[in-house]
């Protein structure tokens, strides 16, 4: 979804065009607590501010930004550009957060697959030990193997992935 927050009257048309623009449904929000109040009740793709409410309202942008969330922030400017502009740059700003969003993921997955790794060589290499150990029932061997096997799945689906 993308929140557009303007005072412009036209407001109405350019909403209107990024939804048939980009397929995203569009809200607008005419100040900045209606905006914020917006931002707090549903997650948003993007942010597009218009330029003159920044220039109105020194702090708009910092508390504009301080509760976006996830949404990629975006200046346009509605007295200068058409629809069709404005929807271009939203159109690059959707595409840039997609963009940005799959290196995150990957970066998390790269991330939580190397600390698995560490905890699963802790986890084989204390079965192997406890194995070791000649008063070990074989009921509880058994078990330490079986915790073993699991680990070394483990360990091969997240050198796979």
């Amino acid at each position: 979804m993308i929140l557009l927050v303007t005072t412009s009257s036209r407001a109405k048309q350019y909403a209107a065009a990024l939804e048939q623009g980009t397929g995203h449904k569009t809200h607008v929000a005419g100040s900045v607590p209606q905006a914020v109040a917006k931002m707090q009740a549903t997650e948003y793709h993007i942010l597009a501010t218009d330029q003159s409410l920044l220039e109105t309202d020194l702090r708009a942008m910092d508390t504009l930004l301080n509760h976006c969330g996830a949404a990629m922030p975006l200046c346009v400017n509605l007295a200068l550009h058409s629809p069709e502009r404005i929807v271009r740059e939203v159109q690059v700003a959707l595409r840039r957060g997609e963009n940005e969003r799959l290196v995150a993921e990957r970066f998390a997955g790269r991330l939580l697959r190397n600390e698995l790794r560490g905890e699963l060589t802790g986890i084989l290499l204390n079965s192997e030990l406890a194995l070791r150990d000649n008063a070990l029932s074989p009921q509880v061997a058994e078990k330490i193997r079986s915790v073993r096997e699991l680990a070394q799945k483990m360990r091969s689906r997240l050198e796979i992935a």
